[in-house]
């Protein structure tokens, strides 16, 4: 699948309900309590997080944008910093730090609305501009990187990802496979607002949305594809999801295009198959026959966010064919 842009969401097959036990996005993670009301915000009503239904199970993985979420709103530095916190006092407030930046898509603040006053799980909204954030962690000596880069993020004293909520960018995803924080810009603004650095694991966000439509908190790196021989059939190149794997812990990942016979896979050199309804029929022929499993990238994506290598069947949306039932 092509992917033009760093901030390009991946779409996948997603649908959210209200939780009702387990974790939640408020619930302390491994480090800490998330602080996402500064204290000004506390006599504030918080907005709850619901679950309007978010991309439609059973739509293809796609690339989305993310207008709308703070990328493109216009300069006003007097309105922006009484909402976003004013520039860094300090011209080393974010020395040290290394960071990068995305946005949550349409579909992602739709999914966290609310839909009924049945819901108690409640988060924080706070307006977000993208560069003004980028320009206040400048201002405090914070290095930007435009794009995810591994080696400049291990170099770096801390590297985080500064966004608005959870989502399923490429960075997001690429931050969560190699344990990079992902934090609530939020944090920026309590921390050029008070002139102080705070801590940043108050305000970590989840991980994402896991099968059982409950939130995975933030987690270490972890390895759920450790030493697995993955085959990629797509139609265009699967450089994102061939990342995610390597990074993950696979041993082997080979992309394989849809349009091309089926003859040059060989046998037992494969432990699943991750493709999609374009899967041709002469491939989908020679992976039955060699009864290796066949998956959907949701089954990727799930696996990563809850830091384990899940079921290949364990779930509908798993099957590379998946279709979601039509809406009553």
């Amino acid at each position: 699948m092509a992917l033009s842009s760093t901030d390009n969401l991946v779409e996948g097959k997603r649908r959210r309900r209200g939780i009702t036990g387990g974790a939640s996005p408020l619930t302390p993670g491994p480090s800490g309590k998330r602080k996402l009301i500064s204290s000004e915000d506390r006599d504030r009503t918080p907005a709850k997080r619901g679950r309007r239904g978010g991309a439609r199970a059973g739509q293809r993985v796609g690339v989305c944008n993310t207008s709308g979420s703070g990328t493109d709103l216009p300069w006003d530095h007097s309105d922006l910093a009484e909402t976003h916190g004013p520039l860094p006092q300090s011209a080393s407030l974010f020395v040290g730090f290394v960071f990068m930046l995305t946005a949550s898509s349409e579909s992602d603040r739709q999914t966290n609305q609310p839909i009924s006053d049945g819901e108690e799980e409640y988060v924080q909204t706070a307006p977000y501009h993208k560069r003004y954030t980028e320009t206040q962690l400048e201002a405090g000596a914070g290095f930007i990187l435009n794009d995810f880069n591994e080696e400049q993020c291990k170099a770096a004293y801390q590297s985080l990802l500064i966004t608005d909520q959870h989502s399923r960018t490429r960075k997001y995803l690429l931050c969560v496979a190699s344990g990079v924080p992902c934090v609530s810009h939020i944090w920026v603004r309590d921390c050029c607002k008070e002139g102080k650095l705070l801590n940043y694991r108050n305000y970590l966000l989840p991980a994402g949305v896991g099968p059982d439509e409950r939130i995975v908190e933030w987690h270490p790196r972890c390895s759920p594809f450790k030493a697995l021989r993955v085959l990629l059939v797509f139609e265009e190149p699967a450089e994102l999801w061939s990342e995610l794997l390597m990074m993950s812990g696979a041993s082997s990942v080979r992309q394989h295009q849809a349009e091309k016979d089926s003859s040059d896979i060989p046998v037992g050199k494969f432990d699943v198959v991750v493709t999609d309804h374009t899967c041709p029929p002469l491939v989908l022929k020679s992976v039955t026959s060699q009864e290796v499993p066949m998956v959907s990238p949701e089954w990727l994506i799930h696996s990563l966010i809850c830091g384990e290598r899940l079921g290949y069947h364990s779930n509908p949306q798993y099957r590379h064919d998946y279709t979601s039932p039509p809406s009553s």
